[in-house]
Order: C-alpha cells, then structure tokens, then sequence
C-alpha cells in the first residue's frame, strides 16, 4: 500500500484523538491524570507499548473504568500519547526528562530515541549533569558520549556544582571513567573529593561519632585507579 495512504490513515486517528470527544465511539480507554481524563484507543497503544498492552488486559480493566496515572503530569503524558498517535511531540527543555522516563517505562524506544535527539542539542552547563544522569540510567549511548565530552570541556564549570555533589556515585565514577584521558588530573581529584566529603559529613549526621577523615577516604577508594597522580 501506498505510504502516503497510510499516512493519511494515521493522521485520522490522531485528529480524533486530538478532539477528544468522549462521545466518540472509537476510544476504549479513559486514562485520569490530577482530575483531568483522556481518552485514546487500545488498538493504538497496544502494539506500540507491552506495558499498555499488560495495562490494559481485559484482566486488569473494564471498559467504563478509568486508568489513574501518578507518576507523570497531565501535560507529559497526553505529548507521550500523541506521539504514538503521530510520531511528533512538542518537546522542551521542561519536559523531555519526564518524557524519556516515561518513553522508558512504557517501553517505547522509537520515543526515546526521539527524546535523545532532542536532548542533544540544548546541552549546557546549566543542564550536563542532570541530562548526564538520565542518559547513564536510561542507558543512551549517544547522548552519553556527547555529554561527557561536554562536560570534560567544561569541567572548572562544574566542578562545585550542587547537582555533581549529589548524584549517585554509579553516576559520579561514570563521569571521571569516561572523561579521564580528556580532563586535568587535579580536577578530577577535586570532583571526586568534593563528592566524598558531602556523601561523609552526611553520613556524619546520622551517626555522629562517626571519624570524618576516615569515612571520606572511605568513599575515596573506589575512584582513586581513576586518578594519575604522577601527572
């Protein structure tokens, strides 16, 4: 069949989601987001997400019943819907991190990979670490390859960032990993030691006896082969 047809074909059923017309006998599913309902249809979610797909069994829903969703705005999740209606979206700076969980949860990888192109050109150092962040969890190659040497070229930027001292250390030995042959040795180890002391005087503070010294060292030894003194 022509692809042109088929395209028309999709448009359709994207305008009639669009309407949102809650008379319409097409829809068979009423999700509910912070009070607000939309409405879509199985036979389009179901093929392109197995989590709807289980979701939406006969086992788990009735027809007349409406599916509560929690985790994710209004907003959020009617962009991740219309994307699987039409294979566009309106991304921004504000929702693609939403967007990218969710494109991961329901297992849409056509949208994550959409979010990750997106994500690729409104890098800075403003947003590195938390993009950063949401490629090593989701496990975006690209994205992660470009964000490293981003931030390895901006790393005296970084360095005493609030969201560098916070993240996971999964997160922080990725960063040095990946960036060591490209960064200075000394910022490095400062990095490293900034994040040790926050993760101590934390830990500090809820056992007070604890030696500071030593449980900064503590957290220190895993990142230390990363570290090539003699330069």
């Amino acid at each position: 069949m022509d692809q042109q047809i088929l395209y028309k074909f999709q448009m359709k059923r994207f305008e009639v989601f669009k309407a949102q017309d809650s008379e319409n006998d097409h829809f068979d599913v009423i999700f509910e987001i912070n009070g607000k309902k939309l409405y879509a249809n199985t036979f389009m979610l179901c093929p392109i997400s197995t989590t709807f797909k289980s979701m939406l069994s006969d086992r788990w829903t009735k027809r007349d019943e409406t599916i509560p969703i929690q985790d994710y705005t209004f907003d959020d999740f009617k962009e991740f819907l219309t994307f699987i209606y039409s294979g566009k979206c309106a991304l921004t700076n504000e929702n693609v991190f939403a967007l990218i969980d969710m494109a991961e949860f329901y297992g849409v990888p056509e949208f994550k990979e959409a979010c990750e192109k997106f994500s690729l050109n409104i890098i800075d150092t403003d947003n590195a670490l938390k993009i950063h962040e949401y490629a090593f969890k989701y496990s975006m190659a690209q994205l992660k390859k470009s964000i490293n040497i981003f931030i390895a070229k901006n790393l005296s930027n970084l360095i005493n960032s609030e969201k560098l001292q916070t993240l996971q250390k999964s997160a922080v030995k990725d960063i040095i990993e990946s960036i060591n042959k490209m960064s200075k040795q000394e910022e490095l180890f400062e990095i490293i030691f900034n994040w040790a002391q926050i993760q101590a005087t934390e830990k500090q503070k809820l056992e007070p006896n604890l030696n500071l010294n030593e449980a900064i060292k503590e957290e220190l030894i895993d990142f230390l082969p990363f570290i090539k003194y003699e330069k």
